[in-house]
């Protein structure tokens, strides 16, 4: 399965055609990979914190089922073997705009926010995300307070 993961994440990274559908996979995964991270900050994934990511990741990405369930275990997956963040932080800092990694963020509050407990674990994971994103303090705060309502 790593070799399998391994193979997908450099062929969307070089590929010379650098073709706008395998930018987009990219983007995706890198954003499900962060997603899964915090809501196995607290060593297990709620029903209510699965529900928050499909339904983010179905409305950003304008997916269907059956890649939603393809994009979740390939993040699964890679989040069980990833060494770091920065190697999806560093995909989504050369893609997207501030207010996209902003909105990322927000996304993971609500991803943390999900099962009614803000697990300590899933706080710093998100801190330590918006700061490789380079999301500055105020807007941290800001996108967790919103998600918090």
């Amino acid at each position: 399965m790593i070799k399998n993961i391994k193979t997908y994440f450099e062929s969307l990274l070089n590929n010379d055609s650098k073709d706008e559908s395998s930018h987009d996979k990219t983007i995706e995964l890198a954003t499900a990979v962060l997603m899964i991270e915090i809501s196995l900050a607290d060593e297990h994934i709620q029903d209510e914190e699965r529900n928050v990511i499909r339904t983010v990741l179905t409305d950003h990405f304008k997916l269907n089922n059956e890649e939603i369930n393809e994009l979740i275990d390939l993040a699964e997956n890679e989040v069980n073997h990833a060494v770091s963040l920065y190697e999806f932080t560093r995909l989504l800092n050369d893609a997207m705009t501030m207010s996209d990694k902003i909105n990322i963020i927000e996304s993971l509050w609500h991803v943390a926010y999900a099962d009614a407990v803000l697990d300590k674990y899933e706080e710093y994971y998100i801190r330590k995300i918006a700061d490789l994103l380079y999301i500055s303090h105020s807007d941290y705060i800001q996108t967790k307070l919103k998600a918090a309502k």
